[in-house]
């Protein structure tokens, strides 16, 4: 049994349940990979505009950021299989939900229903796929478990664009719901044992001698995690500015191939991450972190500049790198910093800095593209690659 009560460290990467819960972060991440880009399409397509989409998105994710915050603390405490089992369930719920959703409020409740749901199934499944690694192979096995969701990445945006493009959208709804089922199939194979901290708490509520204690955000946010969340809300913010603007900018540019920076971006960052992720196993996570902060930095400044596509491939692999860098050692620095008995509520902290430097670097892209232009935004956004790493640095 390991130091967190979850199951039995093999001393290997490549366990049953590692392997399982990658299969399910996959089949999820393709799921919810296909409905992303696909959604905007589908509300258009029922009359309503493109505010409706923006908006939609902006509740389901406060809700998800809300949920994986709860989460940590949930799975410390309670049946983590349990947890996931139902998150399953309301994930093909809303798929299935989706194919009925022709009004604002059930859109509303169907996409709400899948963040939230999604949003707890990723912090709680990596924990599971963590809790069976040895501690000389976390860092090993953090890059390749983010392996999965960078593979359907590549493919689920693709094939959900694909099928709202010809108006499918019962097939992409249908199609979501039955990787998610898959997933829930898959989940029945892997056996998750309750927590050291849940069998206590099971053995006192059987023996009637748990004490009832009220809301504490220390049982939900773990305070050693919280740098390593900090360098996430930065990553947010840097991912965000890129993600969601960088197609517009390349428009505006005259650049007819930009779609080619996320395929390489891709590329690179699946190469990268399961390679980061042994390096930090051997060396400090700064050996990573600076260089990973210059590379973005750099890829930054390129597309600052481009008028053609060579800064830009030269872009997407510099981001690639850095992206996948920085993303592998963070998540190890936030798990090493908690400890094993905090690792499900260092993982919900961590991802919830995650979620804040998404939301609040749309924001201020979106801001500062509309007050001054991409150029002067990306230098900008190159600026907070530099204080991140010097941040750091000071650390």
């Amino acid at each position: 049994m390991n130091a967190s009560g979850v199951g039995t460290r093999t001393g290997k990467l490549w366990n049953r349940t590692f392997v399982f819960c990658m299969l399910i972060s996959g089949l999820a991440n393709m799921s919810n990979g296909m409905l992303s880009p696909a959604l905007p399409i589908y509300i258009t397509a029922l009359g309503r505009g493109t505010e409706i989409a923006g908006t939609i998105v902006a509740i389901a994710t406060f809700l998800s950021m809300f949920g994986r915050g709860l989460s940590g603390g949930w799975s410390d405490k309670y049946s983590r299989k349990t947890i996931i089992l139902v998150c399953l369930i309301c994930t093909v719920a809303a798929f299935l939900l989706f194919c009925f959703a022709d009004s604002l409020p059930l859109l509303i409740l169907a996409k709400c229903l899948q963040g939230v749901s999604s949003g707890i199934l990723t912090t709680v499944l990596c924990t599971i796929a963590y809790d069976t690694l040895p501690p000389e192979l976390l860092g090993s096995g953090i890059g390749m478990f983010a392996l999965a969701g960078s593979l359907a990445q590549c493919i689920a945006p693709s094939i959900g664009t694909a099928l709202a493009r010809r108006g499918m959208y019962t097939t992409l709804f249908l199609s979501s719901a039955a990787a998610a089922a898959a997933s829930f199939l898959i989940r029945l194979t892997i056996p998750v044992e309750l927590t050291a901290k849940a069998k206590l708490w099971q053995e006192a509520k059987r023996n009637g001698t748990a004490q009832r204690r009220g809301f504490h955000i220390s049982d939900y946010l773990c305070r050693p995690a919280f740098p390593a969340a900090f360098l996430l809300i930065m990553n947010g913010i840097i991912h965000a500015a890129i993600s969601n603007f960088l197609a517009h900018c390349g428009l505006t540019r005259g650049i007819e191939s930009i779609a080619l920076f996320f395929t390489i971006n891709s590329i690179v960052l699946i190469v990268a991450r399961p390679l980061c992720g042994r390096i930090s196993d051997r060396r400090h996570i700064g050996w990573l972190i600076i260089p990973g902060y210059i590379a973005m930095g750099a890829a930054c400044l390129l597309i600052a500049a481009a008028k053609n596509m060579v800064p830009i491939v030269i872009a997407a692999v510099c981001y690639g790198f850095g992206f996948g860098a920085t993303m592998a050692t963070s998540q190890l620095w936030a798990i090493r910093a908690a400890g094993p008995d905090q690792r499900s509520t260092a993982n919900s902290t961590y991802y919830v800095g995650g979620d804040i430097g998404l939301a609040l670097g749309a924001y201020v892209a979106g801001a500062l593209a509309a007050a001054v232009n991409y150029t002067v935004m990306y230098v900008i956004i190159a600026a907070v690659c530099a204080f991140s790493m010097l941040w750091f640095i000071a650390y």
